[in-house]
């Protein structure tokens, strides 16, 4: 029987490229693979996923409203197609109905989930809803590690950053960017979210 797989990690640390990789060992021998992506992303253009190593690849972009169990009935009946894994991108943003129906998918239909995404969010570390319900129903959780930007040790939580100053309050949900942008997020390790040194980034 299919499984649930969670792999998160933060900010800059290789996700959606792990999955484009997951992607490319699938079609490479043929094998179909739909990927899906939750439109509240807004950094990359409609129905494109893209990893900041410069690979990408086309995606199905989805709302809050989406049934992904239906969609994927629909399609196998529409294009007789048999797809050997289903990979969704930032998946975090999915609401906790559709996470039910990624796993009615793994168990009714045996096909295997695997979504990438973040775990908490950089307001107060708090989990978003996606993540949430990934933690309590994915078989297999997995974490992509990376390094906290003002130290060696491993990072944890993503700090939003505007005007070169920490921000913990706000809306949990706004896309950005790792660059030095008006808004970015960095990852660091928990001292260094909680005590940010903004000047002495490695």
């Amino acid at each position: 029987m299919s499984k649930l797989y969670y792999r998160h990690g933060c900010m800059n640390s290789s996700k959606t490229a792990n999955l484009l990789m997951v992607a490319h060992n699938y079609e490479s021998q043929g094998k179909k693979v739909l990927i899906f992506k939750p439109s509240k992303d807004t950094r990359s253009k409609p129905n494109i996923i893209e990893s900041r190593t410069g690979m990408s690849h086309d995606c199905i972009d989805i709302l809050d409203t989406d049934d992904l169990y239906t969609y994927i009935l629909n399609y196998i009946f529409e294009f007789k197609e048999i797809i050997k894994a289903i990979l969704v991108d930032e998946a975090q943003f999915l609401t906790k109905k559709q996470v039910l129906e990624l796993v009615d998918i793994t168990k009714e239909l045996d096909i295997p989930v695997l979504c990438y995404g973040l775990k908490n969010s950089s307001i107060k570390g708090e989990l978003f809803d996606g993540s949430n319900a990934l933690l309590y129903w994915a078989e297999t959780i997995e974490e992509i590690k990376t390094i906290c930007s003002y130290c060696d040790k491993k990072a944890t939580m993503n700090l939003r950053i505007g005007n070169e100053k920490p921000i913990y309050t706000g809306d949990i949900i706004k896309c950005g960017d790792t660059t030095d942008s008006e808004e970015y997020y960095i990852p660091l390790c928990t001292k260094h979210y909680l005590n940010p040194i903004l000047k002495e980034r490695i």
